[in-house]
């Protein structure tokens, strides 16, 4: 499959100059990059140029440091490019640690200014046509208790929804602070497990929606630190299984809510598929979050 571009180069906006010496770097070597160095990131995560310079590039170089690791667009982007099955290559520009799941992925450092890490990166550009990116197997131990406090805590968010859906917002109040001291608990017991996490960033969101309630019904959904908080979490929940439906489609309806809509759609169709692959043959909440974001999207 022919591309326009070999490599679009993902970087935090505190690494741009590095960026830019790359990108002319390989463009004097006769390769096509696209680099975003323009004001397009002050808005949406993956707006449409952005989703179609992923989509039309062999490769994406991923510039990882401290700023990146804490960056959403350039999460959202390394994100994108394994959904659209194309390889990552990443460039550690300090000791930050990649995402686990990149873990199985050659890493070129780039923080040395090292002329063979140069080559090395544009021999694996020139050689990404066609090749995806290897991910680090999800190696996780569950324990009876561990189950049933993952468990108890899906039950509960599933009834305060339930009460959300019905309207009746006391009974979800309740259902809500029920859940406080049990996350609370889970989150100190368990705080690295994936799972917990997840259902933390959803612990997180629900929050919001009680909080916010009727704004969010008259279509004016304010921003929150809770939402951010959310947003970190499924991002937390993704570097160690990008293919997580739960993850997708937590930080879908996340950024449904902060009104990124392009982006939204991505991640919520990619969990409907991830659940595909996984064997189900339906994802009802993903699929009520899609039809919302085409219906706003379509206004």
């Amino acid at each position: 499959m022919t591309v326009p571009y070999d490599a679009f180069i993902s970087h935090s906006s505190h690494d741009r100059d590095t960026a830019r010496r790359l990108e002319r770097e390989l463009e004097t070597h006769d390769l096509s990059v696209w680099l975003d160095d323009s004001e397009i990131r002050l808005g949406q995560l993956l707006g449409p140029e952005l989703q179609r310079a992923i989509r039309d590039s062999a490769a994406l170089v991923l510039l990882w440091s401290g700023a990146a690791a804490a960056s959403r667009w350039v999460n959202s982007e390394w994100l994108m490019a394994l959904h659209q099955q194309r390889l990552i290559l990443p460039c550690v520009l300090d000791a930050t640690p990649l995402p686990q799941c990149l873990g199985n992925t050659v890493r070129l450092d780039l923080g040395t200014d090292d002329a063979e890490a140069f080559n090395r990166l544009r021999r694996a550009i020139l050689d990404a046509p066609g090749k995806a990116t290897p991910l680090a197997p999800v190696m996780r131990s569950e324990s009876s208790e561990l189950g049933d406090a993952i468990g108890t805590i899906t039950r509960r968010q599933q009834e305060m929804l339930t009460h959300l859906d019905q309207r009746s917002l006391h009974a979800a109040a309740e259902r809500q602070r029920s859940l406080d001291t049990v996350m609370d608990a889970a989150r100190e017991r368990w705080p690295l497990d994936p799972m917990i996490v997840n259902l933390d960033g959803y612990h997180l969101k629900n929050a919001y929606l009680l909080e916010h309630w009727d704004a969010i019904q008259a279509g004016r959904a304010p921003a929150d630190e809770l939402l951010t908080r959310a947003e970190q979490r499924f991002f937390e929940t993704l570097g160690i299984n990008p293919l997580d439906p739960a993850a997708l489609n937590g930080l879908g309806s996340i950024l449904m809510l902060e009104r990124d809509l392009h982006a939204a759609e991505f991640f919520i169709l990619a969990a409907i598929r991830a659940a595909q692959r996984q064997g189900l043959r339906s994802y009802p909440a993903a699929e009520q979050d899609l039809a919302l974001v085409r219906r706003y999207k379509s206004n």
